[in-house]
């Protein structure tokens, strides 16, 4: 029997991975099973070995990169030659063209550059109190649903971040236009797999796919509600305080010339879906991990309670809630949020002594590094002390990314971290989560890494 603290551990938590077999999937068989759930396509190889390759046609050559040090040659030495892949600009092409996320070259760091001051890290803590109000409305929908009712935690994490999102980002905004924001973020993603298996295998862009049109419509649906807002800002009707706000004040470095509103768009949503997707899933599968593992769930409610006690939690409680960002860290290791990275080389490069031209899909499986057997002890076992300072420190920065990495990290992380851990502290403290011990959720990517069946918990307030 193991310890942690003074809670006794009876049992190891293994939670539910995915993959495909040993080597890549012949054609037949890779689109299929992507399609499904793109990492079932991943082979098993990409959690053993340095770099895996593959060529499932004569014109596409496939090369999952999962070595620290050639993630680094990627995203870092090799950067100014590196784009954002093709399959990732036709995913997001119809709903945020031209946007920091899927831009290039001088195009990507004019937008990079004005949009960091919106996320300095001591301006973030101004949005804690909205955070921390978004958090203990969420409980109170807990505790008026009934006692140890289970609940949708998956529904119900989209709903408290976006909440944020609305406090924080769109002060003044609808509430009908957030739920068909909402709605037609999720109708997207839930069928990007399509495009991201067309584009992956080179199928021309005219070629349509059985989620073609309700991409379109999503899309559609999403640019509209967005150019609605920024007239209505633009009008000045709204406060004009928020990041919204701020991203309309921005300015070109070189020209100090505005943002064009079709950019102002594209960037609005880029951040609307960072704020609140990547961040939902994660708590999703974070209170999935402490629901299974009852002894660090305790720990995390006690620390709350010792650092915050009954009030709200505080900016100034963030850098003393360790137990509980050590859990959140562990949990986006087992399930990173955006669980691939893809770029395209401009020009031909070199990886272990072979060239992989231009045109080649280097492939970063965020998900295979973070569970990688030369990389990690018992890849697979959900144990928060591996985010203990000391080590930390030894860890080489590309062996844990659940952000991206290099010049093109995520620019929220500060404020993705600041909001889970208000989020997760709050929760904790005033309910009990359990798991029903039959759910055992897929992980599913489709460009976030879902729950597939969702993510029914058991809530119980203490």
């Amino acid at each position: 029997m193991d310890r942690v603290g003074d809670i006794a551990v009876t049992e190891k938590l293994y939670p539910p991975t995915v993959s495909g077999p040993w080597d890549p999937l012949p054609l037949w068989r890779f689109f299929g099973a992507f399609v499904r759930n793109p990492l079932r396509s991943l082979p098993q190889r990409a959690f053993a070995e340095d770099v895996v390759w593959f060529a499932p046609s004569t014109r596409v050559l496939v090369v999952w990169v999962t070595s620290p040090a050639l993630i680094e040659q990627v995203l870092v030495a090799d950067a100014d030659g590196m784009r954002k892949s093709l399959a990732e600009k036709r995913v997001f092409g119809p709903s945020l063209a031209g946007s920091v996320l899927v831009a290039d070259g001088q195009d990507w760091r004019w937008q990079r550059r004005a949009l960091a001051p919106l996320f300095r890290p001591a301006d973030l803590q101004a949005h804690v109190p909205a955070m921390a109000a978004a958090a203990q409305a969420q409980v109170e929908r807990w505790r008026q649903s009934g006692p140890g009712k289970v609940q949708a935690i998956d529904k119900d994490m989209l709903r408290a971040t976006y909440e944020i999102i609305m406090s924080t980002m769109l002060v003044g905004g609808r509430p009908e236009e957030a739920d068909e924001l909402l709605t037609a973020s999720e109708s997207y993603l839930a069928r990007t797999s399509w495009e991201l298996a067309f584009a992956l295998l080179r199928v021309p862009a005219w070629v349509p796919h059985p989620a073609t049109w309700q991409m379109r419509r999503a899309a559609r649906t999403l640019r509209g509600i967005a150019t609605g807002l920024i007239a209505r800002r633009r009008a000045g009707v709204e406060s004009s305080k928020d990041l919204l706000g701020r991203l309309l004040a921005a300015r070109h470095p070189d020209t100090n010339e505005p943002m064009a509103d079709d950019l102002v768009v594209s960037n609005l949503l880029t951040l609307i879906e960072a704020g609140h997707e990547t961040t939902a899933k994660a708590l999703t599968w974070t209170l999935y991990l402490l629901a299974r593992s009852p002894e660090w769930q305790e720990r995390v409610h006690d620390e709350v309670r010792a650092v915050a006690g009954t009030g709200p939690v505080e900016a100034s409680h963030l850098a003393r809630l360790t137990v509980t960002q050590q859990v959140i860290k562990e949990a986006l290791r087992l399930y990173p949020p955006a669980p691939i990275m893809a770029r395209d080389p401009g020009a031909a490069i070199t990886i272990q002594g072979r060239s992989v031209p231009p045109g080649s899909q280097i492939l970063i499986p965020i998900y295979a590094v973070h569970r990688h057997r030369k990389l990690w002890k018992d890849p697979d076992l959900f144990d928060p002390n591996r985010f203990l300072p000391e080590a930390e420190a030894q860890r080489p920065r590309a062996q844990y990314m659940p952000f991206g990495g290099g010049p093109r990290v995520c620019i929220g992380q500060a404020f993705a971290m600041m909001e889970a851990t208000v989020l997760l502290a709050t929760f904790v403290r005033a309910a009990r989560f359990e798991w029903d011990r039959k759910h055992l959720p897929e992980p599913v990517s489709r460009v976030t890494l879902r729950p597939a069946g969702g993510m029914p918990l058991k809530v119980s307030m203490r």
